[in-house]
């Protein structure tokens, strides 16, 4: 544990580490079945508010291993994890809202001219679509870009090795 006060031992504060691991092995036993979305969301929330490493242990005592370490192990330094999109759009969806896009001018001009014109304000529909359409689109490729360029750079530096000082 750790020093005595008063005779009694103190318990240990942990860090980010050890509570993202905890997570993690929450994550793992929930996508296993063994905890429901309800109880996974409030051992996720003690979790991430834990201070010791008794708030931790008090998560598992119910679940298998994997569980968090022992007072007496050593941690393991946390890895970065790459950056993800949180909900990948598939391109079934991007295909979907491209043909909406694309159909909904036409078809708001012939729906003018059949009714020659007395609605006249149906043509801000294609123009709100196309211009919400048009900024997700571009907000999604400037993210899709992003994380490329960040998954290169992880490969680059991954690839390079230990960084060598500059000779001469």
């Amino acid at each position: 544990m750790g020093q005595v006060s008063g005779g009694y031992p103190v318990p240990q504060r942990i860090g980010d580490a050890e509570r993202d691991q905890a997570a993690q092995f929450l994550q793992d036993h929930h996508a296993q079945g063994r905890l429901d979305p309800a109880e996974f969301d409030e051992r996720l929330t003690a979790a991430l508010q834990a201070k010791t490493q008794a708030d931790l242990d008090r998560l598992f005592t119910d679940l298998p291993s994997p569980t968090p370490r022992s007072p007496g192990q050593a941690v393991e330094p946390a890895k970065p994890q790459p950056a993800t999109p949180a909900v990948p759009v598939s391109k079934r969806v991007w295909g979907a809202m491209d043909v909406v896009a694309g159909a909904i001018w036409p078809i708001t001009l012939i729906a003018l001219f059949a009714l020659r014109w007395h609605p006249w304000y149906l043509i801000f529909i294609p123009i709100i679509v196309s211009s919400i359409w048009g900024r997700r689109r571009a907000q999604e490729n400037a993210e899709r870009e992003r994380l490329e360029a960040e998954r290169k750079r992880q490969l680059d530096q991954g690839d390079s090795g230990p960084a060598q000082p500059p000779v001469g």
